[in-house]
């Protein structure tokens, strides 16, 4: 009978334990529900008193009163606005006609390259390894 009597006060403790957990959330969740409550009213009374209703955007409004820095003006007065970028790089009628500046043998740094048959100059190449052997070969016989 010890035993099952037990188990008996053990299930009413949890019973008691539960109930006791879900009394404490829920005092919780009131204190929290007031908190913000009182929160609010104050808000509110605070903006009736300074003239107006809380703004969403106060931070935008603010920071659009204010202009460029100092620093930003000085520099758009010293080297002027800078304008939209890569507008140089469009064609117009009169860039687009324009070929004073087109060369028919090619804008190459070094200037075009020899073929390496002729011989001299700043575009000869040595042969390679076959091409050497061969004409080796050729001299031979």
């Amino acid at each position: 009978m010890d035993a099952v009597a037990q188990r008996k006060t053990n299930r009413e403790q949890k019973l008691r334990a539960k109930e006791s957990h879900a009394n404490k959330l829920a005092e919780k969740s009131k204190r929290k529900r007031e908190h913000f409550q009182q929160v609010e009213e104050w808000a509110n009374s605070v903006a009736k008193n300074r003239g107006g209703a809380l703004q969403d955007d106060a931070d935008e409004v603010f920071l659009k009163q204010r202009g460029p820095n100092k620093k930003r003006e000085y520099a758009d007065k010293k080297f002027g606005f800078g304008g939209k970028r890569g507008r140089f790089k469009q064609n117009d009628k009169a860039s687009m006609n324009d070929l004073s500046g087109f060369n028919p043998r090619g804008n190459f740094p070094g200037g075009m390259k020899r073929s390496a048959k002729t011989k001299g100059g700043a575009g000869s190449a040595r042969q390679g390894k076959r091409a050497r052997d061969a004409s080796r070969s050729r001299k031979r016989s």
